[in-house]
């Protein structure tokens, strides 16, 4: 049997790349893996953009995905990177912005993984 991946806690504190997240912990249900895009709406387009994990100074780490427990919707997964969150990045706009972490449909048909 695979023991439980360990909770990951999302404690963001304020920062240049996205607002401070005030601490929230989430139980996964499966280990995380490596997400190199994620499709968005943003401004009333989708649009798949790049995404990365971001650690203070501006450090590059990866994005990672797990399946948590959601009260409102049952499953969903969890995006989430380093202590300045996550940077997107839509190539085709040339906009990048962050944000703290992301909740996304269990489905993963908005991520792409690693391979």
């Amino acid at each position: 049997m695979t023991p439980p991946a360990p909770a990951v806690l999302i404690q963001i504190d304020e920062n240049p790349n996205c607002a401070a997240w005030d601490g929230q912990v989430f139980q996964p249900r499966t280990p995380p893996k490596e997400v190199s895009q994620v499709r968005v709406e943003r401004n009333g387009d989708a649009a798949w953009c790049e995404i990365t994990g971001l650690d203070d100074g501006d450090k590059r780490c990866p994005a990672m995905a797990c399946l948590v427990d959601d009260s409102g919707d049952g499953a969903c997964l969890l995006v989430f990177g380093g202590s300045w969150g996550l940077r997107l990045n839509d190539v085709s706009k040339g906009d990048t912005w962050g944000v703290p972490y992301m909740l996304l449909p269990a489905s993963g048909a908005d991520l792409r993984f690693v391979s």
